[in-house]
């Protein structure tokens, strides 16, 4: 069943400070004695999600994407800080996703 996912990243004071001052505060939530705020995995985006995060695990039960990498999640909140919003997927996508990682670059162009 196609649907959209969470992605959850937590916020220490300096990150909540940082979405404060992007104007976002009122998407930072809290569960139980942490803060975060939850970015959506649009279903266009999953193909694309799962090429570059092949170990991601989406969790139909709790609709989170679970084992998402820490370097992958700072990546993604400096995205949402960049742009002042949290429907940036497509944007992290662009440049956490590198088909051609790997390979030569063509010498001849015909």
């Amino acid at each position: 069943m196609a649907r959209d996912y969470q992605i959850r990243i937590a916020l220490d004071d300096e990150k909540r400070k940082r979405v404060e001052e992007a104007g976002l505060s009122g998407y930072i939530t809290q569960t139980g004695d942490n803060r975060e705020i939850i970015v959506i995995l649009p279903i266009k985006n999953q193909r694309k999600f799962r090429k570059a995060f092949p170990d991601a695990v989406f969790n139909d039960q709790t609709g989170e994407v679970d084992t998402f990498p820490e370097d992958a999640a700072a990546m993604l909140f400096d995205t949402v800080i960049e742009h002042k919003t949290l429907e940036v997927m497509h944007l992290f996508l662009l440049k956490a996703f590198n088909p051609l990682a790997g390979r030569k670059p063509r010498q001849k162009v015909h």
